[in-house]
């Protein structure tokens, strides 16, 4: 055997383990990558539906409060969807993170407030519920974007 044919043969492993390693490497990243964009969109369709439920929330309490639909027939059809708001908010929060604590305490106070004589009360618990949950929803947006731009899932909110 001549040298340029150990030559050749040396090149041609070194390719193929070259190419075997490449192989796993590229195998690994799709897979972090993939793990990484979903959990990136099921992370902005929760602020989303967190978004939309905290303002169906708000906005059918504020009109049962503040309209006249006591003893009307649509009175019960909001009252059912704001106690069934009220549960889904609730079970989409997580009961370990303090601003998750606060919207959970402000969301249950909320409907001990729909008395004509706590409707100014009412007015400050629904803006603080909503600035709440927008600093939330604000620290879920940042937290996305570095997982987006770093590709690094962290186990806490910011």
């Amino acid at each position: 055997m001549e040298t340029k044919d150990i030559v050749y043969a040396v090149g041609i492993g070194l390719t193929f383990i070259l190419g075997i390693w490449n192989l796993i490497n590229n195998y690994l990243q799709t897979k972090k990558t993939n793990f990484i964009n979903t959990v990136t969109k099921q992370r902005i369709e929760w602020s989303e539906q967190i978004r939309q439920d905290i303002s169906k929330f708000c906005g059918l309490t504020y009109t049962w409060s503040f309209s006249n639909l006591q003893g009307k027939p649509d009175e019960q059809n909001v009252l059912l969807q704001i106690d069934h708001l009220r549960h889904i908010i609730k079970l989409r929060l997580n009961s370990n993170d303090t601003a998750d604590k606060k919207i959970t305490e402000l969301v249950d106070k909320i409907p001990c407030l729909t008395d004509k004589s706590k409707h100014n009360e009412l007015k400050e618990a629904l803006r603080d519920l909503i600035s709440e949950t927008q600093v939330m929803l604000k620290a879920e947006w940042e937290k996305v974007k570095e997982e987006s731009e770093k590709g690094n899932i962290s186990k806490k909110r910011t």
